[in-house]
């Protein structure tokens, strides 16, 4: 007989159960069903405060026989040394995924997070640290990389559905400056007619790239078209019928001023983008092509 079934034989004579053993014990009534099951073995020193509670000696729990005086002391050592049990491994976390414990380094996965708190109506990062076992890591691991796939794709619908409209409204534009061009050719007018075909081009090239918007002429279209909108200097007038019309008429003239500034800059912006969209173009059109921003 063994030693779990010795422990249910005496708490049974005892008249106990096995949660009242385990109260007396300090140790949940699972501890004391595995111990009876044999699953695992208590330590000698458990052994000994069961004793006291049993009212049974060591011997009689172990079912050592009793031996002479003279036998040597440490064959009762070795006897003793073989019922000492593996003490629970410590919880070194408990996964906040499955609310499993881990007991294995090798099982315990910390995870630093960023998250986005939001406090009232502003809001700011975080950074927080998570614990997951093995299992629940790779679950997150292949969620991470669904949603970077997804991440990807939209990514990568969005390159498509810019580049089909690179084609498509810069085509448009093109060919009402065609459709003069070849009206012009046939009136005879030759010089109109390739200028006309010129400023399609242009025009084709400086409308993808706008649209196509990876490259520095977008940038340096809106630089130069900020240039006409400039803070018009204040107007002193007097107070006074006379006044309120001279203000009345300077203020319609700095309007239209600041309309001819702003007309004036982005023709410019517009002239110099489009002289450049040209050489630009092939290479907006092929880092879109590659996913490039």
């Amino acid at each position: 007989m063994g030693v779990g079934p010795k422990i249910k034989k005496l708490r049974n004579k005892a008249g106990l159960t096995q949660k009242d053993l385990a109260d007396q014990l300090h140790v949940t009534y699972q501890a004391v069903s595995r111990w009876e099951n044999d699953d695992v073995e208590p330590s000698i020193g458990t052994l000994k405060e069961m004793c006291g509670v049993l009212n049974c000696s060591i011997e009689e729990l172990l079912e050592i026989e009793k031996k002479d005086e003279q036998k040597p002391v440490e064959e009762k050592v070795t006897i003793v040394e073989k019922m000492v049990s593996q003490e629970p491994k410590p919880v070194l976390g408990v996964c906040e995924r499955c609310n499993k414990p881990i007991y294995e380094s090798f099982n315990l996965n910390r995870i630093n997070e960023t998250v986005l708190v939001h406090t009232g109506r502003t809001s700011h990062n975080e950074s927080r640290q998570r614990i997951l076992c093995n299992g629940c890591n790779k679950i997150r691991l292949a969620e991470e990389k669904r949603k970077a796939e997804q991440r990807q794709r939209e990514k990568e619908a969005a390159f498509r559905k810019r580049r089909i409209n690179s084609f498509i409204w810069p085509s448009l534009v093109a060919l009402i400056f065609i459709i003069i061009g070849i009206s012009a050719f046939v009136k005879g007018d030759a010089s109109i007619g390739f200028g006309s075909l010129g400023v399609g081009v242009l025009a084709y090239c400086f409308i993808a790239t706008m649209i196509l918007n990876n490259t520095f002429i977008t940038d340096m279209w809106l630089e130069i078209t900020s240039w006409g909108f400039v803070k018009l200097p204040g107007i002193i007038f007097e107070f006074s019928f006379n006044g309120l019309i001279f203000l009345i008429v300077v203020k319609i003239l700095f309007f239209i001023l600041g309309i001819v500034l702003a007309l004036l800059a982005a023709t410019l912006a517009t002239l110099l983008a489009m002289a450049l969209s040209i050489f630009v173009y092939p290479f907006a059109l092929r880092k879109n092509l590659k996913g490039e921003e």
